[in-house]
């Protein structure tokens, strides 16, 4: 390969790995819809001590982020089960139902490591997320990322406010 094609492909190649991935959408969320926010399960990676209580950060995360805009409302609920233990798109639909949402986000975290400041290592996250019409349980958009932080002074919760921000600004 010549330097040249080397030099105008390189940046470009950088740009499409930093870009976040698009939320697949099968559906539409109104414009004005409540959504129900089940605390999502804790990460599970093995001796990582940084998983505990992930789930309850991000999304709550989550829910403030949607709320943050007037396109929708978002509220909490807690979880049904322990924070580690798998819940089921069927068990959140139920659960969305009882409480009177038509819409609810279920989710995991699947990557959270938060280090202590001046470290230099990056700290990061992940989720994995559905959010499901409760009618029907039908998923009407998805979302999964993981992510490191942009620099050493932002923290897990910064880099789950920036998905969450994706998130509700492509819906």
């Amino acid at each position: 390969m010549r330097i040249s094609n080397f030099l105008f492909l390189a940046p470009l190649l950088l740009v499409s790995c930093m870009r976040m991935p698009e939320v697949t959408r099968r559906g539409e969320l109104p414009a004005g819809s409540e959504l129900g926010v089940i605390l999502f399960q804790d990460c599970l990676i093995p001796d990582q001590e940084d998983c505990t209580g992930s789930g309850n950060l991000a999304a709550n995360v989550f829910a403030k982020v949607f709320s943050q805009s007037a396109k929708f409302r978002a509220v909490p609920l807690s979880r049904p089960v322990g924070p580690k233990a798998p819940l089921s798109d069927d068990a959140a639909v139920a659960l969305a139902k009882e409480k009177g949402f038509k819409y609810v986000i279920n989710g995991e975290v699947i990557d959270f490591y938060d280090v202590a400041p001046m470290t230099f290592r990056v700290d990061r996250a992940g989720v994995s997320i559905r959010i499901l019409r409760v009618a029907d349980g039908s998923v009407i958009a998805f979302f999964t990322h993981k992510k490191n932080a942009k620099s050493n002074f932002a923290t897990p919760s910064d880099v789950v406010q920036e998905m969450a921000e994706h998130v509700r600004d492509s819906l």
